[in-house]
């Protein structure tokens, strides 16, 4: 058998197989999704609103900086599964601006000066705790499923990345239905509950994003 006729055999019957879209418009309707979402959840849980405290800077910075940093780690997340992207970019600007949003809280936590033991024995932020981590299962779903639609080309960067996207924005939800006064309460708990979602969601990705599961998502 000649190269033309081996060709012409593997060629035979193949599936036209659908790209998916580019990376930046794959995430766009993820996170509208997730603010429609958190928003929801936020109204359904608030205690006292956001709006009472939007022109506190001191308040409003930590929460800007915290979507800047979920929609750079979903962009982030979503291109990581694309063939061709380079691990560098993808990873430091999320990277850079979570460290922004934990250098707000950790300053806003050195002026407080709060006593260690008063920010462990805040339960009441069990109820954020949970909004974070149980709120963030629905979006952590939807977003495997998008995700398992490419290439696993590293599952525990990707998820890593996709935990940090719903964690934080988790978190911003969890501050505009009950604001936080105390930066170190913030920083000590919604910061533990994100990386106990990271750490779960990067150990668990070997079961979820794996070649099977991108070939099934080609062909559905």
């Amino acid at each position: 058998m000649n190269t033309e006729h081996l060709i012409e055999r593997l060629a035979k019957d193949l599936t036209p197989v659908e790209p998916l879209r580019r990376p930046g418009r794959r995430a766009a309707v993820w996170l509208l999704g997730t603010a429609l979402y958190i928003a929801i959840l936020a109204v359904a849980m608030s205690a006292l609103g956001f709006a009472t405290h939007a022109g506190d800077a001191r308040l409003l910075l930590p929460q800007l900086a915290a979507i800047v940093a979920g929609v750079l780690a979903a962009t982030a997340a979503v291109a990581s599964v694309v063939p061709g992207y380079s691990k560098h970019v993808l990873v430091w600007p999320p990277i850079a601006a979570a460290l922004v949003w934990l250098g707000t809280l950790i300053v806003g936590s050195l002026s407080q000066r709060q006593e260690l033991v008063t920010i462990l024995s805040a339960e009441h932020e069990w109820l954020c705790v949970a909004q974070i981590v149980i709120g963030s299962a629905p979006l952590v779903a939807v977003l495997a499923m998008m995700l398992r639609r490419g290439a696993p080309l590293n599952p525990a960067l990707t998820a890593a990345l996709a935990a940090i996207a719903v964690g934080i924005l988790a978190n911003v939800g969890a501050c505009a239905s009950t604001p936080h006064a105390n930066d170190a309460i913030t920083l000590v708990w919604h910061g533990g509950a994100i990386l106990v979602l990271v750490l779960v969601c990067a150990w668990g990705a070997r079961f979820v994003l794996t070649w099977g599961a991108a070939r099934r998502g080609v062909s559905a």
